[in-house]
């Protein structure tokens, strides 16, 4: 595997990792929290979500994940905003895990590599294809990128910006 493809696997989850941070761009820490539709999904719910998903799969392709015992109870707790937890807290912890990640990432010398995943958690991924770094890699780009689309969707509702107008304010 060259290099190349791993830096643009980086460069495609770091996209996404931009996205959010425009979502957040602007916002106090209430707007942030708010949930302004139907769903529960607030903007630092989602930020919480995503770093979670960020870590245990760093985890995985590591070999060191405990969070497979219980993935579902992993998976709820993910979603949970601590009181004292700001959106700079959050933001912090998504750039210090995500140069994590880069690190593992980069140190993997065969994105071909078939990852062990517990059936409790398999069976949520399961797309017919072995679980391999890569299919790990790209199934944080493809949840990145859904949660991404639901932010810009949130944030329009709490102040009507747009992800475009956002992208040029933070560039």
């Amino acid at each position: 595997m060259s290099a190349r493809e791993h830096d643009l696997l980086l460069k495609l989850l770091s996209n996404q990792f931009d996205a959010l941070r425009n979502a957040l761009s602007g916002l106090i820490e209430d707007q942030a929290r708010s949930a302004p539709s139907t769903s529960s999904m607030s903007l630092a719910s989602l930020v919480n979500h995503l770093v979670d998903g960020l870590v245990a799969t760093d985890g995985r392709i590591r070999g060191d994940n405990p969070r497979d015992a219980d993935p579902v109870a992993a998976w709820q707790a993910g979603w949970r905003v601590e009181e004292s937890e700001t959106v700079a807290d959050q933001l912090a912890r998504l750039d210090a895990e995500a140069e994590r990640f880069a690190a593992t990432v980069h140190g993997e010398a065969d994105l071909g590599r078939v990852v062990e995943i517990s059936p409790g958690v398999a069976q949520w991924l399961d797309q017919g294809e072995p679980f391999t770094v890569r299919f790990l890699i790209l199934h944080q780009i493809e949840e990145w990128a859904r949660h991404a689309g639901h932010a810009d969707i949130i944030r329009e509702s709490i102040d009507g910006a747009t992800a475009d107008v956002l992208a040029q304010r933070t560039s």
